[in-house]
């Protein structure tokens, strides 16, 4: 898989800091989703988010976000974008096919094999079939949790990133998961504890495709069904000044009307992950709100309210008076992509979803730097820069789509 940068910036130049609007620079944070194979969405995603010079102060992720921002984060920023495609190439490596047409119904039919193939046989460098797991789905064999052993991952990652640089926190992370007894959300921040490839293993863990994993007493998995782009630990705590938070989402809420078993299935999946996101979008954006009015009221009034010290205390802790610009972006599938499309790890698939990610940053950051918010709120600016529409056709799609006009009865 050839992933050429076709950007005249070099992504081993050193970062700038982007200024804000006005007044000091602000602090970036990076959002990643879940989403396995769509990661490469992301992943380019993050290539033209470095290319253009934007220098990250936190990151992240779950399941495939959580690998992205783990290679991000155990890497000095002049390798990142290096790692991140070294680490996708391998991934797209030992497709049973080669050269795949650009859609069309046979592009559909060779992308289902392809994930069937993955199914089968697993990928090599991220994970293998756990023959225990396939067999226990036949009756009277013991019983198994996972379908897939997700430890030739970590043989990858040893590749691609740097534990012990990771652990210094020069770009702190934080990795998401859930708990499958409470059901409630775990984080792990390299600024409170060293993450190590257990803690990949436990958000990558998604049920009943991977098996679970125990960490200090409890089983933890991939918080995809709870929480699959981790905004949270970005959001709850906001740096003081300015704040930068862009979200990539590797599943859209909108589509089309669903016309087979498969693009029904497509849409139920997009729609239970995506709007997880837009819920916790919309209740940031309530949040910050009410934290700027609060800072407003308290301005005016200062202490003509009588309230004892612990009271204003907990006032002003609430109460926030700087402006975080909120950039969210999400991966639109083509037609030909299938509903099992995170199982579809075909080279063409993976370098059409890179492209993709860089192309939406590319416009998600021009949108942010002409100030186009789409919604304006005290103290929180929405960028959605997803797709109005449909992926735009590449101009390969743009012939075949001609030509089967062409061949089209009159």
């Amino acid at each position: 898989m050839n992933l050429h940068v076709v950007s005249s910036s070099s992504t081993g130049a050193g970062e700038r800091t982007v200024p804000a609007a006005s007044g000091p620079a602000r602090y970036v944070s990076l959002a990643l989703s879940g989403g396995n194979a769509l990661g490469a969405y992301g992943a380019g995603a993050c290539e033209a988010l470095l290319e253009a010079g934007y220098a990250l102060d936190r990151v992240s992720g779950a399941s495939i976000g959580c690998v992205n921002a783990t290679i991000l984060a155990g890497n000095p920023p002049a390798q990142r974008a290096a790692k991140l495609r070294e680490f996708w190439q391998q991934a797209a490596r030992w497709s049973p096919w080669g050269t795949l047409p650009t859609g069309g119904q046979v592009r559909d039919t060779l992308n289902k094999l392809q994930t069937l193939h993955t199914v089968m046989a697993g990928r090599p460098g991220l994970f293998r079939p756990r023959p225990s797991g396939f067999f226990s789905l036949l009756p009277g064999t013991p019983p198994d949790v996972g379908l897939f052993d997700g430890h030739p991952l970590l043989a990858t990652l040893e590749r691609v990133m740097d534990w012990d640089f990771l652990n210094t926190a020069a770009l702190p992370l934080t990795i998401g998961s859930v708990d499958l007894e409470s059901g409630e959300g775990v984080y792990f921040d390299t600024r409170e504890q060293a993450i190590e490839p257990h803690h990949v293993l436990a958000s990558t863990a998604f049920l009943p495709g991977f098996p679970p994993v125990d960490i200090g007493g409890r089983l933890l998995g991939d918080p995809g069904m709870l929480c699959n782009l981790p905004l949270d630990p970005l959001l709850r705590d906001p740096p003081p000044g300015p704040h930068l938070c862009i979200a990539v989402d590797l599943f859209d809420v909108r589509g089309g009307r669903p016309s087979s078993m498969d693009t029904a299935l497509e849409r139920v999946q997009d729609i239970a992950f995506a709007s997880q996101s837009l819920r916790t979008i919309e209740a940031f954006r309530r949040e910050y709100r009410l934290r700027r009015l609060l800072a407003q009221s308290l301005q005016r009034t200062g202490h003509a309210v009588e309230l004892d010290a612990e009271e204003m205390r907990l006032l002003e802790r609430e109460a926030r008076g700087a402006d975080t610009d909120m950039v969210l972006l999400a991966y639109h599938p083509p037609a030909h992509e299938v509903s099992a499309k995170t199982l579809e790890f075909s080279a063409a698939s993976i370098a059409e979803r890179w492209e993709a990610g860089r192309q939406d940053m590319q416009r998600a950051l021009a949108l942010l730097e002409a100030g186009q918010a789409t919604t304006r709120d005290p103290g929180f600016n929405f960028y959605d820069a997803r797709r109005v529409q449909s992926r735009e056709e590449t101009p390969a799609e743009a012939v075949e789509a001609k030509q089967a006009q062409a061949t089209q009865p009159a």
